[in-house]
């Protein structure tokens, strides 16, 4: 701040703890770190132990054979699709896992399967509370990174009715 004294300038500089502006936009900050901490940890918690949780369906092929065990952590909001039996894919397609409900809703996209081991998949809350009742997964052959849209592109190969058992 400039302030006269004498007919010289003299440069003031107000003090930043007398500042309301300072302490108001300081206390913004500080809230916004201390919400976005407790969202970290809130988010931060540990992931589900599959073993634990109940197959909601078996995806098995044209001779019954199976090939993927959907588990739900419906809790988590999350789904993990193990591989009872390696099922390689073309190198530029992708297998992809839709949920059907009753009703003649449109399918629901569940995410891309594994060719092999397990992988978990994030499912919206609404979709974890649909796994758990009535209805049948298909699975797709779908390029690389899935469906262009929000339905099935490709061929449905395989299908598993849901258990209920969530």
């Amino acid at each position: 701040m400039r302030s006269t004294r004498d007919g010289v300038n003299i440069f003031v500089l107000t003090g930043l703890g007398d500042s309301v502006l300072f302490w108001r936009s300081a206390s913004v900050v500080l809230a916004s770190l201390s919400l976005a901490l407790l969202v970290a940890a809130v988010i931060a918690r540990e992931p589900p132990d599959f073993s634990t949780m109940p197959v909601v369906a078996i995806v098995r092929d044209g001779e019954r054979h199976p090939i993927w065990a959907i588990r739900l952590a419906r809790a988590a909001h999350q789904i993990a699709a193990d591989t009872l039996r390696p099922q390689l894919a073309p190198a530029d397609r992708a297998y992809q896992l839709w949920l059907l409900v009753p009703g003649g809703a449109p399918p629901r996209s569940l995410g891309l399967l594994p060719q092999s081991a397990r992988k978990r998949i994030a499912v919206t809350p609404e979709n974890a509370g649909l796994l758990g009742g009535d209805g049948e997964l298909e699975v797709t052959l779908e390029p690389m990174g899935g469906s262009p849209g929000a339905r099935p592109s490709g061929p449905i190969l395989f299908r598993a009715g849901l258990e209920g058992s969530g």
